[in-house]
């Protein structure tokens, strides 16, 4: 009984903090959009903490990442972030892939996501993608993997390369370069292959 009211103070911790978050980064972005119109005023910039940023089109959500501090730059028009969460969707608004990185940036005019560091993206059907840096351009266009990528898939294929493609959702992939792939049916061996 203790646990279920402790995971739902929780819960209600976290959602307050996102709906600050939410308030947070809509008065930064006014405040940026007013102040970018000034042509007196060519290059600002914006240093945030606690932003979610969404992405929409048509009215359906294209990605939502939360990220413990960011600085905007409006000369470049992007946003550089560091510590993220976050997800991307499909059409039909559904999560794809779910991802974890140190550090990220947001470039409002081409839509493309890039992260750099230690990144982590989850398939939703479990599969996992590692690599150093990861771009993702759009709902209909590959995700580009480059530098110690490694990718497991249905916990049994597990591939490593310096570079690779993926579909939007991960289920279709292609390796580049000098490779290594090995395919498990012994869970032992697997996570042996597979620490980081």
């Amino acid at each position: 009984m203790k646990r279920k009211k402790i995971l739902k103070i929780i819960s209600l911790i976290c959602i307050l903090i996102l709906g600050w978050g939410l308030v947070w980064s809509y008065s930064v972005t006014k405040i940026v959009k007013k102040n970018s119109k000034n042509s007196n005023l060519k290059n600002q910039h914006a240093i945030v903490k606690n932003i979610i940023v969404t992405e929409t089109q048509d009215g359906k959500k294209y990605w939502e990442f939360y990220a413990k501090s960011g600085e905007y730059n409006s000369e470049n028009n992007s946003i550089r972030l560091n510590d993220l969460i976050g997800n991307f969707y499909d059409k039909n608004e559904q999560v794809v892939v779910s991802f974890k990185s140190n550090k990220g940036t947001y470039d409002e005019k081409t839509k493309k996501v890039i992260l750099d560091g230690e990144n982590l993206f989850v398939g939703k059907d479990g599969s996992q993608l590692y690599a150093d840096e990861l771009i993702w351009q759009g709902q209909d266009k590959d995700i580009l993997a480059n530098g110690n990528v490694q990718f497991i898939q249905d916990n049994k294929i597990i591939t490593k390369s310096q570079k690779a493609v993926f579909n939007s959702n991960l289920t279709i992939f292609k390796i580049i370069g000098k490779t290594k792939t090995q395919l498990f049916t012994d869970e032992s061996k697997k996570k042996k292959y597979t620490q980081l």
